[in-house]
């Protein structure tokens, strides 16, 4: 095996693992009742079209595409019911029509400069210990994947 393909190899295990920590602390959840979205924006009518009645792992990586800008939206039990479809594609996805689905989620949980909003701090009272180590890790590993422009303020709210 080439230095080239154990690094490879090394990824795809270390992207499986992160996704097998995300599956076991969130694994569990069910769909969240309507309304799934704070109904404040333009963008949540579309959002929810888009999930009404759709498990996490049916969405495709177009639906994706189509609410990655709108995540904010999505109340916090909606919010990481549908993570797991988001960091699945980010993790291992073979297309990539889904356009960076990992970007987005981490965008959705980094805090502004003046700190949490009163939106991240719901979501982030929403989880388990078990589901923030899960995110932690998933934050981390995309932290090494890309740059991250508010590194520091992600990385401190999301420590491991």
């Amino acid at each position: 095996m080439t230095e080239d393909e154990l690094d490879e190899e090394n990824e795809r295990v270390r992207r499986s693992e992160v996704w097998q920590g995300i599956l076991a602390a969130f694994g569990c959840r069910r769909p969240p009742p309507p309304p799934l979205t704070y109904r404040d924006s333009p963008m949540a009518d579309r959002v929810e079209q888009t999930l009404n009645g759709k498990d996490w792992n049916s969405l495709t990586p177009e639906e994706l595409l189509a609410i990655r800008l709108d995540l904010t939206t999505l109340r916090p039990e909606a919010f990481w019911y549908y993570f797991a479809s988001f960091t699945h594609n980010a993790l291992l996805a073979e297309d990539d029509i889904a356009d960076d689905p990992g970007g987005w989620v981490v965008a959705a949980l980094t805090p502004l400069p003046s700190g949490a909003s009163e939106r991240l701090r719901d979501r982030i009272q929403a989880l388990s210990g078990k589901e923030r180590r899960a995110v932690a890790e998933f934050i981390h590993w995309y932290d090494g994947e890309t740059y991250l422009a508010a590194r520091d303020r992600l990385l401190s709210l999301w420590p491991l």
